[in-house]
């Protein structure tokens, strides 16, 4: 049986955990295994990279140890490229030790963040050119990409006050930086129509989960119909399909990434986001 990769993508306190623990439930029920991981922090070097990147240098306390509290005290935050960078290897080491291995199984990987998240928080909110999020990422991954992306849009301002624990370092980020990544999200997914389902995070967590199983339903019919491997091969390939659209944005930007071998579907020039983008709705 082939692997099926799927990714859950959104603004932080959007719902994604709740229909991941869902579909896993579902998924196992059918006699299929799943598996269920996230980035960044999938792998064991993955857990020391997430503690670097969400709790910053000072969550190290052996540095001081070592001699350095110097470096903790007076040293800046992480500088946005390292950011970006430590991202990238946090995924290539979580591609090549978890996903890979589990596509090759024969398992359902649900994965709770992916490059989409490199490509909306980085470039969008961190402002970066999106060619060089979309380059490293593409070397980390080999261009693995997921067959369905589910992205729980939702305002920040709405979905930040569902947050429950205490506020790393990307959460803490001003309206500025929440709104820019929300936007490039949906950027993102008016680009790659085929991969994404954009589902309004404002509905109840029983009407987004009906919306979900319906389209995994879906999804896995076509692809036993079809044949396709869906580890990745038969998604929309999101680097053709950005590059219009990262034209706009920074002028010499190219897009998501996504292995596949028929063409990608041609989009606007300058997507509209909140325009061109119709949310998942229950009775749609």
């Amino acid at each position: 049986m082939n692997g099926l990769f799927i990714s859950f993508e959104g603004v932080d306190g959007s719902g994604k955990t709740t229909q991941i623990q869902r579909l896993n439930a579902y998924v196992m029920a059918q006699g299929r295994n799943a598996l269920v991981t996230r980035e960044p922090g999938g792998t064991s070097a993955g857990l020391v990279i997430r503690e670097l990147l969400l709790h910053g240098i000072a969550s190290f306390p052996s540095l001081a140890v070592l001699g350095a509290s110097d470096v903790v005290e007076h040293g800046s935050d992480l500088n946005d490229k390292a950011e970006a960078l430590l991202y990238a290897a946090d995924r290539a080491q979580h591609v090549d030790e978890v996903i890979r291995p589990a596509l090759e199984r024969g398992d359902v990987v649900l994965c709770d963040r992916y490059v989409d998240s490199s490509l909306a928080y980085q470039s969008g909110g961190r402002e970066l050119r999106n060619s060089k999020i979309l380059d490293i990422s593409t070397w980390a991954t080999d261009g693995l990409m997921p067959r369905r992306t589910y992205l729980l849009d939702m305002d920040p301002a709405v979905s930040h006050k569902r947050l429950e624990h205490q506020l790393d370092r990307i959460e803490v980020e001003g309206a500025g930086f929440q709104n820019r990544t929300r936007e490039r999200f949906l950027e993102l997914a008016q680009n790659d129509p085929e991969r994404y389902l954009v589902i309004d995070a404002n509905q109840s967590v029983e009407d987004i989960w009906q919306i979900i199983q319906t389209d995994y339903d879906a999804l896995v019919a076509g692809d036993t119909v079809a044949g396709d491997t869906v580890a990745g091969d038969g998604a929309a390939s999101a680097a053709d399909a950005d590059a219009d659209a990262d034209a706009g944005i920074d002028g010499d930007e190219t897009a998501d990434s996504q292995l596949r071998t028929d063409p990608a579907p041609q989009m606007q020039d300058e997507p509209q986001p909140r325009q061109g983008i119709q949310h998942a709705e229950v009775g749609e």
